[in-house]
């Protein structure tokens, strides 16, 4: 065989060739490459170089994560559907888009793993390689079967952002959902943010944790399958006769929870944390580790706690606390608006629905309006609706919410 010929070598755990090319002394240098996973065992093999390329990424947060998206990948994406887009440089990961294709009405699209349940999407390029980006638009335009890449929650400063530039096909964008963020510093010093009125109440409120003796420890990796079982009984007890998200209590949603959270707790990208009182459990916590931030995820609270303290402040208090220790530059509560977030004065970021359509002359195939034109409605809904209107139209999204999950456990 001619010596300066390219041969083909096997990455590791990803099941696609990579050209090797023979340089002067007989050794040689892998070429780039990329390549397609489309089952679970293969998205499995990439653990490791796919950890390696998150810890590169800056801009990543824990719903990008190689534990958070292959665990919700096999609890909510049946086998066949999986798109995750990898480019390499020989056995080095440098890019990835986790991926799956669903149908939307006429239009097949491509979305996110992580769903609804991720507060935030993005993908993964290493910031040291120039043209990793170019690279992975053109490893997503080779997946065939789609018209639209939809990420719906893309945050300020995120790589997709920027990524978005080098697509060759129409992109539009809009407004998603906000986010609201602290920064990690000792409660003290965030009490300071807030009106002095609103401070001394919280202050108050903080005595009476104190007082109360209630006692905090943040669970080992391997006993968080049996926290993840407390927790969601707990959430259950906690929402029983509200309106809670009736996904938390699939039995997907669980298992997802289980799977994922062991391993990211095991890698310092999530903490489970249990509050207890004269030795009884009455609350559990899921906070979410990244670069540069801790956040808030998911809690389960005894009504009777509830009775004794407010539980919004002791949560909130402890998560600063941690952030604080791991040395993260803030503190999120994540998507949403409600009342016990907006006391603390935060800091509002809005994210941004990036919708991407396959080049041609078909476009988007008025994907693009039909998207655009429903987050118009509901935003307008929003501010328009007050007092009865509002409380009737939150009963009945709360209603389509429940058949939904039904409808998706079942299917």
């Amino acid at each position: 065989m001619d010596g300066s010929a390219p041969v083909s070598e096997r990455v590791p755990g990803v099941g696609a060739a990579v050209e090797v090319a023979a340089v002067p002394g007989g050794r040689t240098a892998a070429v780039q490459c990329a390549a397609v996973v489309s089952d679970h065992a293969g998205f499995a093999d990439l653990a490791g170089a796919w950890d390696d390329l998150w810890a590169r990424s800056p801009s990543a947060t824990p719903f990008q994560t190689h534990a958070w998206t292959s665990a919700w990948a096999r609890a909510y994406v049946p086998a066949g559907r999986l798109a995750v887009v990898t480019v390499w440089d020989g056995d080095a990961l440098v890019a990835a888009a986790a991926l799956h294709r669903v149908r939307r009405g006429p239009a097949r699209v491509l979305v996110p793993l992580g769903g609804q349940i991720s507060d935030s999407t993005d993908v993964l390029l290493d910031p040291s390689v120039p043209d990793a980006g170019p690279r992975l638009v053109a490893a997503v335009l080779a997946v065939p079967g789609w018209r639209v890449l939809d990420l719906p929650e893309v945050l300020p400063g995120a790589a997709a952002q920027q990524w978005a530039q080098h697509w060759p096909g129409a992109v539009r964008r809009a407004g998603a959902s906000l986010s609201l963020e602290l920064p990690a510093l000792p409660v003290t010093e965030v009490l300071s943010r807030v009106p002095s009125r609103t401070a001394g109440t919280l202050r108050r409120k903080l005595r009476k944790i104190e007082r109360l003796g209630v006692q905090e420890t943040e669970v080992a990796p391997d006993d968080v399958p049996r926290a993840v079982e407390d927790l969601i009984r707990l959430h259950e007890a906690q929402w029983a006769g509200r309106r809670g998200n009736p996904e938390h209590l699939t039995e997907r949603f669980g298992a997802h929870l289980a799977d994922a959270l062991p391993r990211m707790v095991r890698r310092g990208e999530a903490v489970v944390v249990e509050y207890r009182l004269d030795g009884e459990l009455v609350a559990s916590e899921v906070d979410l580790v990244g670069h540069t931030q801790l956040a808030y995820y998911l809690a389960g609270i005894s009504p009777a706690l509830r009775e004794h303290v407010d539980t919004a402040v002791l949560l909130v208090s402890g998560a600063l606390a941690r952030a604080t220790r791991r040395h993260v530059g803030g503190y999120s509560f994540l998507r949403g608006e409600e009342d016990y977030k907006l006391r603390w004065r935060p800091d509002e970021v809005r994210a941004t629905r990036l919708l991407l359509a396959r080049p041609g002359p078909l476009g988007s195939a008025g994907y693009f309006s039909a998207a655009t034109a429903g987050s118009t409605v509901m935003a307008l809904a929003r501010r328009a609706l007050r007092g009865r209107a509002r409380d009737l139209a939150r009963t009945v999204m709360q209603g389509v919410r429940t058949l939904r999950a039904r409808a998706s456990a079942r299917a």
